[in-house]
């Protein structure tokens, strides 16, 4: 974190959001990394128009409304670049939950599609009332009897007379017993998945907040702004 905070800028846009998280540490940092990055990226950016527009702001031959008018077109510049590194962000985080989703879900189908003893086992789940198959799948998870969970837990939940929550339930608790860091990670991606697409909205009206004024406002400035070296016949700097 920096040892200056740009209170300038919402908090909600900051890498140290991620950082804090519970079960960020070095293990999950390389799966929410480019999260925590992309924060502090937009950030810096935001904080460099602020700069912009007070500085020409404090211009006295500029107005106010020109002082829009030239961060407006750095933000036209920057604000895309910005917009496509949250969209990779995204991407990326997506990716990285997939893969993760994919890992714990395989052995468990792998296992469930061996032999007909498998489809026996679902049976007998069915044909038992709900305390029973509670109590049923409590004793496997206990017993850690991996046949047993993997018939159930690797195929369709209607198979074996579970519920789609029912089976989430219970393949949470046998992912957390079998491969808790992978969980951890999972948790930690989700995590950061949440704050990232809560952040995007909060963007533009950050970029708004650094322009000092709407986007439509924005618009109507640079359009008198180029109407303007039109009539001076001054073509504007590239």
């Amino acid at each position: 974190m920096a040892d200056k905070i740009d209170t300038r800028v919402s908090a909600s846009i900051d890498g140290e959001i991620i950082r804090l998280m519970d079960g960020y540490n070095e293990e999950t940092a390389q799966f929410v990394g480019g999260v925590a990055n992309f924060f502090d990226a937009a950030r810096e950016s935001l904080s460099k128009l602020h700069n912009a527009r007070e500085l020409w702001q404090a211009n006295s031959a500029v107005t106010k409304e020109g002082a829009v008018a030239i961060v407006a077109k750095e933000a036209q510049v920057l604000q895309p670049k910005v917009l496509k590194r949250y969209d990779l962000a995204v991407r990326d985080l997506e990716a990285n939950i997939a893969h993760a989703e994919a890992q714990l879900a395989e052995p468990l189908i792998e296992l469930a599609s061996r032999g007909p003893v498998n489809a026996e086992v679902r049976a007998f789940a069915r044909g038992l009332n709900r305390s029973e198959r509670e109590a049923f799948m409590r004793e496997a998870l206990n017993n850690n009897d991996e046949a047993t969970l993997a018939s159930v837990l690797g195929a369709q939940p209607f198979l074996s007379g579970l519920t789609p929550l029912d089976k989430q339930h219970f393949l949470r608790e046998y992912h957390t017993r079998k491969r808790p860091d992978l969980v951890r990670r999972l948790d930690v991606m989700r995590r950061a998945q949440e704050r990232l697409l809560d952040v995007r909205p909060i963007l533009f009206t950050a970029f708004s907040k650094a322009v000092g004024a709407s986007p439509a406002e924005a618009a109507a400035y640079l359009r008198a702004d180029e109407a303007a070296k039109a009539a001076l016949n001054i073509e504007p700097q590239a």
